[in-house]
């Protein structure tokens, strides 16, 4: 929205209002100060005019507590070197080790993680995301899922390290399929860097149950 037009103040205003509804109403999950923060300095680097305007935007995200979320209230998880496997040209699985703390002691075999499963639409470049809660999909991985394990607490996202004209390394956060619009903040970058890939899961239900 904001490489094509300015909102107003009133339009904004509304956005904040919609987006605080949805998480009140939990069909989306707070954005954790990790995505924020980088994404606010990245920003300020920004040759574009309206740039300040979203840091606004997103600072108005990091102050409320109904959008986001402290980075104490998320487990960071970051995916491991060869843990893609393809399935075929359009689907691959990628295994993330993770104990969830609500899991308790656990007798089973293999490692507790969960299977992210990538899959291309049809006729698209895009992938949709699953998270595979099937027990026959974890067989001969050497891992196994707990179903405490929900895709409604996680965040899918990637760091990568630009490097602009004068030489400032900028660490940026990337959703899915948003990669490229840094191309239109920082256009006067040189090279860029895949430098990790995360899953944010929120584990605030959790601590306040505990």
């Amino acid at each position: 929205v904001f490489t094509k037009s300015s909102p107003t103040q009133e339009e904004r205003d509304q956005f904040i209002s919609d987006m605080m509804k949805l998480c009140e109403e939990r069909k989306i999950q707070r954005v954790p100060w990790l995505i924020i923060d980088p994404m606010i300095f990245a920003l300020k680097h920004s040759t574009r005019e309206n740039a300040e305007t979203v840091v606004s935007l997103l600072t108005c995200f990091k102050q409320s507590t109904v959008l986001s979320s402290p980075n104490r209230e998320n487990i960071f998880i970051e995916r491991r070197d060869k843990s893609a496997v393809k399935v075929n040209d359009k689907e691959y699985k990628i295994i993330h080790p993770f104990k969830h703390p609500g899991a308790g002691p656990c007798k089973k075999s293999g490692e507790c993680s969960f299977i992210i499963r990538w899959h291309k639409d049809i006729d698209s470049v895009n992938y949709t995301l699953d998270l595979i809660t099937d027990s026959e999909y974890y067989v001969n991985t050497g891992v196994h899922y707990h179903n405490v394990i929900s895709a409604r607490d996680m965040c899918v996202y990637r760091v990568a390290t630009l490097t602009l004209v004068d030489g400032t390394e900028l660490d940026t956060v990337q959703l899915p399929g948003l990669g490229g619009c840094w191309v239109d903040w920082l256009p006067h970058r040189t090279k860029e860097k895949l430098k990790h890939f995360y899953i944010a899961y929120n584990v605030s239900d959790y601590m306040v149950a505990r």
